[in-house]
């Protein structure tokens, strides 16, 4: 619909829709108005079939009613949204087994990454999933024995920044 609206053909509605450089002013004026008058959306999932990638990835935080997870959600959103990714996020309540519903949903989503920070104890699906080749990053929390990368705040730094501010302050 789009190219025939535009006069142009199939192929240059997909290198204009894709940002290609090799798209005349003129055609890429004419196909954007039609995309426009028209409404046209891509449709994700079928590009997301022929490209191998979804764009969206996965974070399951342990507690969402603790002010970090609920504050490292919206860290992990906005910078996934900087980076043209979207974020499904899942609340494992810090038990195993709702924390392996979430990771199960996500995988079968087909996310592009996964983040999470493992309830206590993890489970055996934590090593299945780092074995499968899904790129798996733990957040705060790890599970010895399984290789992954972690991303930890540093909190013997903060506290030697808050020491030092009180005693700048004059506290003893």
């Amino acid at each position: 619909d789009v190219a025939a609206q535009a006069g142009v053909s199939v192929a240059t509605v997909s290198r204009v829709l894709n940002s290609h450089p090799s798209v005349s002013e003129e055609a890429r004026t004419r196909v954007l108005a039609a995309v426009d008058a028209l409404g046209y959306r891509p449709n994700a999932v079928a590009r997301s079939l022929r490209t191998a990638q979804t764009r969206t990835l996965g974070l399951v935080i342990s507690d969402v009613l603790n002010p970090y997870f609920t504050e490292l959600a919206r860290f992990v959103e906005e910078e996934a949204r900087a980076l043209g990714y979207s974020v499904i996020i899942g609340n494992a309540d810090e038990r195993p087994d709702l924390q392996d519903h979430h990771i199960r949903t996500l995988i079968d989503r087909r996310i592009d990454g996964l983040l999470v920070s493992p309830a206590d104890g993890g489970s055996p699906l934590m090593r299945e999933v780092a074995l499968s080749g899904t790129p798996m990053v733990f957040v705060d929390r790890w599970i010895p024995g399984i290789d992954v990368p972690v991303v930890r705040a540093d909190g013997t730094g903060a506290v030697k920044d808050l020491v030092a501010h009180l005693h700048g302050l004059g506290h003893r």
